[in-house]
């Protein structure tokens, strides 16, 4: 399918992520564009469009858990991902933090798409709590960054997305179908809109710099579907209020042609009254008749009103990027493994975390 333009691409990044991709693609359907990338060539043989990364660096092996590694193998690789996205104008990314590829290559496959020009929407699941601190570290390291670069990013704890009473090998499937259920949803507002319509630049201008978001989707059916599907967003972990206030909402109602104006209604004021009545509202509907005749699926994003200092601060660019340099060294600070250190303080100079390698602090490539 090279060569082929589509204005919004599916990217999955790393092995996780590029299993979460196929999972919507699988829950959208054909017409999905797809693209998946990992420094693990094993992912790229289920006949989907691949791009392998660092393949004379680390020859197809993946990044053993490393995400520096990583981040060479994807700065080695970005020219290989170009044919891929020509046209495309919006990127929805779907990546797995805490790992190797994911954590060291997303951000950097993040910059190279807004240095063309094409937006990011990143959905990110954050590890379980009890794969250690370690994995934990290297995640919130790289959030930081991923959500400054990124034009709106969704951090989904995988704690949250399953059941603590779950087999890990149901917890884990139910946690990518619940991902990609949630995304595909999403991207039906944009390809497949019904009676009220969300079209991709309208959807590209509310994400653009929308920052932070939370997002859920619940499916119901029964006689009050409607109250109980607002009730059961309303108790979502995963839209548990934050301290940032909300900026907008964008709220998508996926049903069959027995949908009642006075539900979606409903919905709309259910959702407005539990997460902000007066900020930006956008409602999009899609009817599916055969897949949703007597049920209702309803997706929630909540956008927070975070402030991206680094874009926004300092004289022209050279500002920009001397703030960017700074937030990437306390980013890769946190993401960096300090051994024993790892209770100790930083060296903190004049911005710069001086435990971190001055080749990392300064983004050098290294040819090793």
């Amino acid at each position: 399918m090279t060569g082929t333009t589509h204005p919004i691409l599916l990217l999955g990044v790393g092995t996780a992520g590029s299993r979460i991709a196929r999972g919507v693609r699988r829950a959208f359907g054909e017409s999905m564009r797809c693209v998946l990338t990992d420094t693990d060539a094993s992912s790229g043989l289920d006949g989907e469009e691949f791009v392998l990364l660092g393949g004379d660096r680390l020859s197809g092996r993946g990044a053993g858990g490393d995400p520096i590694a990583a981040r060479l193998a994807a700065e080695d690789s970005l020219q290989a991902l170009d044919p891929k996205i020509e046209g495309v104008r919006l990127a929805v990314i779907v990546t797995a933090l805490g790992g190797g590829t994911g954590s060291g290559a997303t951000l950097e496959i993040i910059k190279h798409l807004s240095n063309l020009g094409i937006a990011t929407i990143v959905f990110a699941t954050t590890p379980f709590l009890f794969e250690g601190e370690d994995r934990m570290r290297t995640s919130r390291g790289v959030m930081s960054l991923i959500e400054q670069e990124a034009n709106s990013v969704f951090f989904l704890p995988l704690d949250k997305l399953v059941g603590s009473e779950d087999v890990m090998e149901v917890a884990m499937k139910r946690a990518v179908d619940t991902l990609a259920s949630g995304v595909s949803l999403f991207w039906r507002l944009i390809q497949k809109p019904g009676y009220i319509r969300l079209d991709a630049d309208r959807i590209r201008r509310l994400m653009i710099d929308s920052g932070r978001g939370r997002f859920a989707f619940v499916t119901v059916q029964g006689p009050d579907r409607a109250s109980e599907a607002v009730d059961k967003l309303m108790n979502s972990e995963l839209l548990a209020i934050a301290s940032s206030p909300v900026n907008a909402i964008l709220c998508g109602v996926l049903a069959g042609e027995d949908l009642r104006l006075s539900e979606l209604g409903r919905i709309a004021d259910g959702v407005r009254e539990s997460f902000g009545e007066h900020v930006s509202f956008e409602l999009g509907t899609v009817n599916d008749e055969k897949a949703f005749c007597g049920r209702i699926c309803v997706v929630v994003m909540i956008f927070e009103s975070i402030q991206k200092s680094e874009k926004l601060s300092g004289a022209g660019v050279g500002g920009n990027r001397r703030a960017r340099g700074a937030k990437a060294a306390s980013g890769l600070s946190a993401a960096v493994d300090r051994g024993r250190f790892s209770n100790a303080a930083p060296t903190i100079w004049h911005g710069e975390d001086l435990d971190v390698p001055t080749f990392i602090r300064r983004n050098i490539n290294l040819d090793f």
